[in-house]
Order: C-alpha cells, then sequence, then structure tokens
C-alpha cells in the first residue's frame, strides 16, 4: 500500500486517489447517493448540465470552478478537480456562489434617485427611462464641459479579460478621462522592476522543487490558499520556510524562521540579511560580475549600515536576522513570494527594490526553482489588449486621473491628481469598484460624490456603500451570466469562462450595457455590435509566442490551458533583462532621477507623515482577509459571520490600555474615526494594530458609517502612483 501522509491528503485533489485505494470508499456518485446518511435532497443539486467558469475575484489563486445547471438556474458549485491548481474545492468564498449569485439584495431592475444622495430614497424605473435619462445627461455634460468630465471608475470586481476591460471600448471611444488604475501593485513593479526589468517570475508550479520559499509581505491565506499545497510539497521534499511580515499569518506560524518586523522597514530587513551573506561569502560572485551592474556599490553601500541601526529600526534582533539569513545562504534553489500589500508604503517601491537586490546577492534568478514571484502578467498582458479593449478608439490625447486620488480629483474646484491640476469631473460611472469602501480618506470621498453638479451612474448587482450616493442605479449581471476568459497573474495558464446562467431579472452584463451605450450615443463602429466571443477571439488573436494556437474554440474543449513561456529574467542564458543595461541593476538610473539612492535607500514612512500624524501611538496595517476579497461578499449571508470589523491589538497595548477582546475600541486620526471590536492577540508586535482593508461602512455593528479607510493616508507612493494605505498612524481608545 502507498504510503500516506498528512500532506497528501491535503494536496487540494480531493484525496480521491487516496481513497480510491480504500475498499468502498472511493466517492463515485452512484456510491455517494446510497450511502447511509446521505442527504439525497443535496445531493441532488449536483446533478444537471455541467459549465465551467473561472473565478474572476482579484485572487492569485483563479480557481476554475464547475457549476451545476438544472433548469436554468445554477444549483452547485464545486472545484474544476482536473486542473491540479485548483482541485475539487474553492475557497470559502468561491462556495458561496449559488447563494452570491441568487443574493435577496440583488439589484434586478434600473433605479433613479429621488431623494438627497445617501437618503437611501429610490424609484423604479423601466430601463428606456434609464436610458432616457443616461444619454439626455451624457449629452449635456459633453456639450457644456467635455468629454474629459466623464470619469470611469472600476478596478476588479471582475477580472475577466472583457469584464474588466471590455467597457474601455466605450470610454476609449467617447473620449472620457483616462482612469489610471494605480492602486494596487504599482510600488513594486517599480522597485523590482528598477532590478530585474520585470514584475514577472517563475512558474509557481515549480515551488515544489525549491529547497526555501520565502514568504514576504504575503499572506497565501488570504488570496493564493491553493498554493499552500505546493509549499507544503517543498517541505515534503525537504525545504525550508521562512517567513517576514509585521503581521502573523498561518504560514508565519508554520515557517521554519519568522521575522516580525516594525512595518515598512523591510529594506533595513534585507540589508541585514545582505550583511550576513557578505560577511560569511554567501554570495554569487559569478553572477555578479557577469550578470549584473552595481555590485560593488551594492556590497558597499550595506556594509555602511550599522547593526545597531538595524536593530533599532526593525525592532529585530542582530540574531534573529542572521539565523534567517543562514537558512537564506546555504539555500540552492530560493523563490521568493512576495506580498502586494507591503508595497503600498510611502517607501514601497524602496523596500521591493531591496528585497530584489538581496535575492541578486544570492544568484537566484534564471535558475530552475528561483526568483520572485510577484505579479506574473504575462498571461494577461500577452493577449491583444489594443484589439481587445478598443485603444485603437482613442483619439487625442485626454487627462489621465489616479483612482487612489478620488478625494483631491473629484473636487469641485482646483481638482488634483499626483499633485498636478486637472478638469472637473462632472459624470462618474462606477461599476466594478465600490469607492467608498476602497479609497482611502474616504470621507473626503464621500463628500466629493455628494456634489450637486456630480452626475454618478452605479451600475453593479448589489447596492454597495457607493450607490448609496449614485443619481442612477443600474443592474449588472454576474460574471456568471456571460462568456469570457482570463489570464493569471500567478500561474501561467489561460482559462474559459462559460456563460452559466442567463442574465437574472433586468441585470445586464458588462459589455452588453456599455456597447448598447455607445449605441445608443450614436457610435457605428462594428466595436459595438462585436458580441463576448467575437470579443474573445480579438484577444486572442495576438503575435505573441505563448499564445500560438490558442483560439476560443480549444479553450472552449480544454478549459484551461498552461502556456509556456520563456524565463522572464534570463540573463544566465545568455539572454537580456528588460533594464536600461539589459542587466540585474543593483546600482539604478531610474531610483536616482526619482530622487533616491540609487542602490538601496532606507527612508522611513514616518519622515513623509503629517506633523499631527507622525507622533501618533499607532501604526495602522490594513491588509485582507480570507472570507473576503477586497470590498467583495459583504452581503454574502455565509460569509457575514466571520467578523470584517476586528481590531487586533498587542496584549503589552491591550493591558495598558484597559481593553479585553470583545471590547468596542475607537481608532482616530486627523482624517477620521472607525469603531472595532479588540481582539487581543501576538499577530500584531507592541505599538501595531490591524483591522480589514476595504471593509464596508454600512455593516458595521461597531460604528456605523465608519470604516478602515475612514483613516487611512491618500499620499500616494514614492514611485508609481501606489496607495500607501499603511503609512497610517492612529490613536487607540476604548470606546
Amino acid at each position: 500500500m502507498m504510503k500516506l501522509t498528512r500532506r497528501y491528503f491535503l494536496q487540494g485533489i480531493g484525496a480521491s486517489a487516496v481513497l480510491g485505494t480504500l475498499t468502498g470508499l472511493a466517492p463515485t456518485k452512484a456510491l455517494a447517493m446510497n450511502s447511509y446518511g446521505a442527504n439525497t435532497s443535496l445531493l441532488a443539486k449536483r446533478a444537471g448540465t455541467i459549465k465551467y467558469s473561472s473565478c474572476l475575484r482579484n485572487c492569485a489563486d483563479r480557481c476554475l470552478m464547475k457549476f451545476s445547471v438544472q433548469n436554468g438556474r445554477m444549483t452547485y458549485v464545486r472545484g474544476a478537480d482536473e486542473q491540479y491548481k485548483t482541485g475539487s474545492c474553492p475557497c470559502v468564498k468561491g462556495l458561496t456562489y449559488v447563494e452570491y449569485t441568487y443574493a435577496p439584495d440583488r439589484i434586478l431592475h434600473p433605479m433613479v434617485r429621488v431623494g438627497e444622495k445617501g437618503s437611501h430614497k429610490w424609484r423604479r424605473i423601466t430601463w428606456e427611462e434609464a436610458w432616457d435619462i443616461l444619454i439626455k445627461k451624457t449629452n449635456e455634460v459633453i456639450e457644456q464641459y467635455g468629454s474629459e468630465a466623464i470619469l470611469p471608475y472600476s478596478y476588479s470586481g471582475n477580472y475577466g479579460a472583457i469584464g474588466m476591460r471590455g467597457a474601455d471600448r466605450f470610454f476609449n471611444r467617447i473620449g472620457s478621462s483616462i482612469l489610471d488604475r494605480l492602486v494596487c501593485t504599482e510600488a513594486g513593479v517599480w522597485g523590482y522592476g528598477s532590478v530585474q526589468g520585470t514584475t514577472d517570475g517563475p512558474d509557481p508550479e515549480t515551488i515544489p522543487n525549491c529547497d526555501c520559499y520565502v514568504s514576504w509581505g504575503f499572506n497565501e491565506t488570504v488570496s493564493n490558499v491553493h498554493g499552500i499545497k505546493l509549499i507544503n510539497e517543498a517541505r515534503d521534499k525537504g525545504a525550508k520556510v521562512l517567513a517576514v511580515n509585521p503581521n502573523r499569518t498561518p504560514i508565519c506560524s508554520q515557517a521554519d524562521i519568522y521575522l516580525q518586523p516594525k512595518p515598512s522597514t523591510d529594506a533595513w530587513v534585507a540589508t541585514g540579511v545582505m550583511k550576513y551573506l557578505i560577511a560569511h561569502d554567501m554570495i554569487d560572485h559569478d553572477f555578479l560580475k557577469n550578470c549584473c551592474i552595481g555590485a560593488d556599490q551594492a556590497i558597499a553601500k550595506v556594509n555602511s549600515v550599522d547593526w545597531k541601526d538595524i536593530e533599532r529600526v526593525t525592532g529585530l534582533t542582530q540574531k534573529q536576522i542572521e539565523e534567517f539569513a543562514d537558512v537564506y545562504g546555504h539555500a540552492e534553489r530560493i523563490i521568493i513570494r512576495a506580498g502586494y500589500g507591503m508595497q503600498r508604503n510611502y517607501n514601497g517601491a524602496r523596500m521591493t527594490r531591496a528585497i530584489a537586490i538581496m535575492q541578486a546577492m544570492r544568484g537566484m534568478f534564471d535558475k530552475p526553482s528561483c526568483g520572485i514571484i510577484y505579479d506574473n502578467v504575462r498571461p494577461i498582458t500577452g493577449m491583444n489588449l489594443n484589439l481587445g479593449r478598443g485603444n485603437y478608439l482613442r483619439k487625442g490625447k485626454q487627462q489621465h486621473v489616479n483612482m487612489t486620488d478620488l478625494d483631491m480629483a473629484l473636487k469641485a474646484e482646483n481638482p488634483t491628481t499626483e499633485n498636478r491640476p486637472i478638469k472637473p469631473i462632472h459624470l462618474l460611472v462606477i461599476y466594478n469598484g465600490n469607492p467608498v469602501a476602497v479609497s482611502p480618506n474616504v470621507n473626503a470621498v464621500i463628500e466629493n460624490l455628494k456634489r450637486k453638479d456630480l452626475f454618478v451612474v452605479g451600475f453593479d448587482m448589489i447596492m454597495t456603500d457607493s450607490l448609496e450616493y449614485c443619481d442612477l442605479i443600474l443592474p449588472a449581471s454576474t460574471q456568471f451570466e456571460t462568456d469570457d476568459i482570463i489570464g493569471d497573474y500567478h500561474s501561467w495558464y489561460v482559462q474559459i469562462c462559460e456563460k452559466v446562467i442567463e442574465p437574472v431579472g433586468e441585470s445586464k452584463p458588462n459589455w452588453d450595457f456599455f456597447a448598447e451605450w455607445g449605441r445608443r450615443m450614436g457610435f457605428k463602429d462594428q466595436a459595438f455590435r462585436d458580441t463576448p466571443k467575437d470579443i474573445i477571439r480579438q484577444f486572442l488573436q495576438t503575435e505573441t509566442p505563448w499564445y500560438q494556437g490558442i483560439t476560443l474554440e480549444r479553450l472552449e474543449k480544454e478549459k484551461f490551458i498552461h502556456l509556456d513561456m520563456p524565463e522572464s529574467v534570463p540573463v544566465r542564458s545568455g539572454g537580456k533583462a528588460e533594464t536600461e543595461s539589459s542587466k540585474i541593476e543593483l546600482y539604478s538610473n531610474i531610483m536616482k532621477k526619482a530622487g533616491f539612492d540609487p542602490v538601496i535607500d532606507l527612508a522611513l514612512c514616518e519622515e513623509e507623515m503629517p506633523e499631527e500624524e507622525k507622533n501618533l501611538p499607532f501604526r495602522l496595517l490594513s491588509p485582507g482577509i480570507p472570507q473576503r476579497v477586497n470590498s467583495s461578499f459583504y452581503n454574502v449571508k455565509y460569509i457575514r459571520a466571520y467578523n470584517a470589523y476586528e481590531c487586533e491589538v498587542n496584549p503589552e497595548d491591550a493591558k495598558r490600555l484597559g481593553i479585553k477582546s470583545g471590547d468596542k475600541v475607537r481608532l482616530n486620526n486627523q482624517r477620521g474615526e472607525a469603531f472595532f471590536v479588540a481582539r487581543v492577540t501576538t499577530r500584531v508586535a507592541p505599538g501595531v494594530v490591524r483591522t480589514a482593508k476595504c471593509n464596508w461602512r454600512s455593516t458595521n455593528p461597531y460604528g456605523q458609517n465608519t470604516n478602515t479607510n475612514s483613516l487611512t493616508t491618500g499620499k500616494l507612493t514614492d514611485m508609481g502612483g501606489c496607495s500607501a494605505y499603511h503609512s497610517t498612524r492612529v490613536n487607540l481608545s476604548k470606546a
């Protein structure tokens, strides 16, 4: 009999291979339906027509799911176990997709506001009435202010190739302001890119062959839970797991060595690791000589930093960092899984750059099972985005607006974005997004949304906090009510998103709505007559090598296709990095031109905070939590029981302030206040508190109309125009 291990059962394939070897326990349909105690009414939901659709949330897993459909109604969801990446079971959120789709609060009809913005007063109207209002207002705004007075607001509520960016065709054609969707990863794009020229790294399916996995600023249980089986496979082969995170995650608890530094001191941690590597000759001299520039400057910079300063800044001891560095220095195949949250700081690009330099010191590029996995976007960027998104429809130059800047960009007078003046916005179209939950400094955003001269259109499936401030609400379909495809941004796949059911109520899929809006505006372009399947074919009409031979028909047959992509940083094998020098740059002119240290910049966030904030006693972290995806799933019954309004407090701070678990607490700073329930835990260090990101105001039971982003900074990161949510300080008190 085969050897059974705990991890074998947890590899995400439903354990059917193992169970099949145990007589009478193979989970076949016939046995399950007739087994003692089976709930036949529930099991019957698994019957019917099977449709395959990928999860289009903003998550690195990108699960492929199988839906049962009976009499036109979705009845059951499970993982597509023929894809090893997904296995037989989606995450806790994916398991709720049937309830999500048929949620009792779905918006099924158009509505127009009849009270003040935020008064919750609406009147149901027909689609024809809605179109009359929308077309009239669109023409009025263009005639009075110009097309740049129109701004779309969207991000990752639907991550499909069409669902996410098909609407670009409409906004390109009408000549609206251009929304720069930089909220998520851009500081890391610049930081890692300044070293290796790309954010793309190795195939995650090679993780089992590395001998050291480093989780740096990442929480796998939030947005990569299916990737944990790959880490466990590596551990079964003897690999070590290292973790760095100011908020202790489950992987941190299971790591061989875990470092819990003060927030945004990661460049100092990486410098300490490099000091040890250099002192013990654990650097790859040949790689630094042949594949890098600036190695001598980097070594000199590292050696100039004193251990006492590293200990003071990070809150870690030299011994802790050296224990970490010793394991890292002895490994031969290292993959770093770099998180997104850590780079959402004023020094985000500079921190991520230091981590990439550390990996270069070990020569961990262009080798099997080596590199940095941050944002593997080639499955997306390899598509024909110009054709699929209709970029060719835009004529002339229009102003850009950073989506993180709504507190400044939506002002009635003297609006700005990225500290530059812009023309005022008078028509805002919200879809695939929820700015009242997601935007930093949200109290200021809400005041902007209340402007009488700003007409706000909300196109969504449920009444989000943002829709409360809309003038016109239109019912959107879910991702399961249309056809689409998706390229992964973690694993190397492109996957199908089959239409599972017809649109519910009077809802319209994203593309159907924007295409009809365009036609009703008089646009005669073929782009507005294309069907979703036409657009899918256009996305796949590309010269990108790894997309050759991939067609819609093949995807419909195979459901998912692994992309045969080349090494992203081929500096060892005779290729070139996508940097100015074509090598890995430990000295960067990009950083120098930006006004930073061209090697390693060790500046801290507090140096850039307003005076009234920098001396507040607590640093606020607001990462994701496993039971939500950004602002999604807040209306789902089985998800609501998982608290998204906890405030984690270290026991030392809790004792000093007289706070116990379960107490209602107040966080505040110059931007506002928010209320939570305390959870006393060592998951955070003294001087740090943690709440969940992007939580809704309307569902906060501890202080309605307050949320985490009532407190967070709207100032952007050092490079890339990214959000800097975590560069926020607050007061904490018992409420």
